[in-house]
């Protein structure tokens, strides 16, 4: 696991912050910054705290789209990979890691 996983692990669902469509504020700012809107490297960590966003939130979720897991969570959504334990099976016989994928669906949905 890798030390931004380990510090978004710390971080609780209330500090996600959930916003309209069911997406997560940290999503949509993930969202944002794919699409430059915060710049890069400390720029991007004081324009997003600045913005009141948990930056390691937020980065962990660009690092998960930026390896095309924003698709393959989408695909979650719309049941691909089954449920439960044979969901994480089937996610991780297709190379993905499972926890990833998870977070980023829950980003997204809730």
């Amino acid at each position: 696991m890798s030390e931004l996983e380990k510090k978004v692990e710390k971080v609780s669902e209330e500090e996600l912050g959930v916003v309209s469509g069911g997406a997560t504020a940290n999503y949509m700012a993930a969202l944002d910054v794919m699409n430059g809107k915060y710049g890069n490297g400390e720029e991007r960590r004081r324009r997003l705290t600045a913005a009141g966003y948990n930056y390691d939130a937020v980065q962990y979720l660009v690092n998960a789209m930026s390896k095309g897991y924003d698709k393959v969570a989408r695909d979650v959504i719309d049941g691909k990979y089954g449920n439960g334990e044979a969901r994480v099976k089937a996610l991780k016989a297709a190379g993905y890691d499972a926890k990833v994928v998870q977070d980023l669906v829950n980003a997204i949905l809730l």
